[in-house]
């Protein structure tokens, strides 16, 4: 009952902010009239008070002219932004339902464990006399090399059962410290689809947040590869700009991201971090062991701020990607696998 009372409190909130917001962009509409063609009104009052009887029919139609033009750049402009408003809200109704209808869990390692090695995977000599994949499965058990330094990390542990009834794309969940990123994660056969469809798959500007179709989520690879809209209204990736300011730098305990999937809970410790021109150097899912290690070295120099994390080629790498706040470039994350557990 609180649930639905909060939530309709919140609804009426929202309503009344998008009310105040579409005659805020309908003033700001009518001054830029006012201001970027002043002359067009101008010309008007000039056809209309003077010149020769002869050319005032021919420039009273030049003046419409003019003016149908700039009333209709306005409305188009109105359209557009309303458009993206109300998008823009779709989303954070969507996220704010999701995130109140999954069971997320953040737990803690079993400290009364903490004297037990990590399992390790089996020698390939082993013996399978059943001839079934568990041995090939648990062959994909990965502990990073500092283990123990990390044992102490929370988990999160995200119940997937109704996110996959909702979008059965559905590979995962994020949650940045520091930002307001805690979303599910999808992924298509392309790195298109969900730059325009939201969660819901309804077509929405705001798109989602999405793994790169040649990554694999189960066993994540060397480079794992994650991308989300930077949104003005701080939603999807919109938030993560800010992890180039002082304030997130400075505080060590925002470096950690955690992610949960349907077979393995993992965190993660970013160690660098940058803006660059579009390219797709930091998007490679492929490597050999020598440009792995050229990658990574790459990547380290390019941050803005020193983590003082080694890597090294046995590391699995999270890579996020979004624009930065002009669009013209790209905020790059990258962290390092510093924990694991699998369901």
């Amino acid at each position: 009952m609180f649930n639905i009372i909060r939530l309709f409190i919140l609804g009426i909130i929202f309503l009344g902010n998008s009310f105040l917001s579409l005659i805020w962009h309908f003033l700001i509409g009518i001054y830029t009239i006012l201001t970027i063609f002043p002359k067009y009104f101008i010309t008007v009052i000039n056809n209309v008070l003077k010149k020769k009887e002869k050319n005032i029919s021919k420039k009273k139609n030049y003046s419409k002219l003019i003016l149908s033009l700039t009333l209709s750049v306005y409305l188009i402009c109105v359209f557009l932004i309303s458009r993206w408003y109300v998008q823009s809200l779709k989303i954070k109704y969507l996220s704010n339902d999701i995130i109140n209808s999954t069971e997320i869990i953040e737990e803690d390692p079993d400290n009364n464990n903490n004297n037990i090695p990590p399992p390790q995977p089996p020698d390939d000599n082993t013996e399978n006399p059943d001839n079934s994949s568990e041995t090939n499965n648990s062959q994909q058990v990965y502990y990073p090399n500092d283990y123990w330094d990390y044992l102490s990390v929370p988990f999160m542990d995200v119940n997937f059962d109704e996110l996959l009834k909702k979008n059965d794309d559905t590979v995962g969940w994020i949650k940045i410290e520091g930002t307001k990123v805690n979303y599910p994660v999808v992924q298509s056969d392309d790195n298109e689809y969900y730059l325009e469809h939201a969660f819901n798959k309804k077509s929405n500007i705001g798109g989602w947040i999405f793994a790169d179709y040649r990554v694999n989520f189960k066993d994540f690879q060397r480079n794992t590869i994650i991308y989300g809209h930077n949104m003005n209204n701080k939603t999807m990736f919109g938030s993560v700009p800010s992890m180039l300011n002082n304030s997130y730098l400075s505080n060590s305990s925002n470096y950690f991201i955690k992610i949960s999937t349907p077979t393995s809970n993992s965190s993660w410790k970013v160690f660098s971090i940058y803006t660059i021109k579009p390219e797709t150097y930091y998007l490679k899912t492929n490597f050999d062991e020598n440009s792995f290690n050229d990658f990574l070295n790459t990547i380290t120099k390019r941050s803005i701020y020193n983590f003082g994390i080694k890597t090294s080629t046995d590391d699995k790498v999270l890579t996020l990607s979004t624009c930065d706040n002009t669009g013209t470039k790209r905020v790059v994350v990258h962290a390092k696998m510093i924990n694991i557990e699998y369901k």
